[in-house]
């Protein structure tokens, strides 16, 4: 656990943003947006192979929880997105085509799962082809975790 500690000037400016938002009537969505970016920092920061470690011992729900936050907030963001172009409004901030493509999530057809992949999302999950047996082999594809020779490789068109 990291202690942090913080000064009288840092409380200050923390007070007196609350305080702003929420004279905001819908302060809490973006309070909430900002306390999901803090949190996905701090998950992302922690080591891949010790998350990937505790997940495999039986916690596969926190998998499920972040899959369904994810669809979650894709259906906010376009929602707000097409509100945004519909009633003309523009944005404060530029978003040009690569930027949203980047947060739309990456939608790469055609590139053929490996042979390792497959063979070992096929042994670990009970339904193949599913979206998350079809994860585990592209990691596997991508050399991110191990495959069933117990190695990290990078393998086909994911190098």
């Amino acid at each position: 656990m990291k202690t942090i500690k913080l000064t009288e000037l840092d409380l200050t400016r923390i007070v007196k943003r609350v305080l702003s938002e929420q004279e905001s009537q819908r302060y809490m969505f973006f309070s909430n947006l900002e306390q999901m970016r803090r949190q996905c920092d701090l998950l992302l920061d922690l080591d891949h192979d010790m998350v990937e470690s505790i997940l495999e011992n039986g916690h596969d729900w926190a998998q499920d929880h972040i899959a369904e936050s994810k669809n979650n907030l894709d259906q906010v963001f376009d929602f707000l997105m097409n509100e945004t172009k519909k009633d003309g409004m523009e944005l404060s901030m530029s978003i040009d085509d690569k930027d949203m493509a980047m947060m739309e999530g990456r939608k790469k057809t055609g590139t053929p799962l490996c042979a390792r992949g497959k063979a070992s999302a096929k042994a670990k999950y009970d339904v193949y082809p599913s979206a998350y047996s079809n994860g585990h082999a592209v990691q596997v594809c991508k050399g991110k975790i191990k495959g069933l020779d117990g190695k990290r490789h990078c393998s086909g068109a994911y190098c």
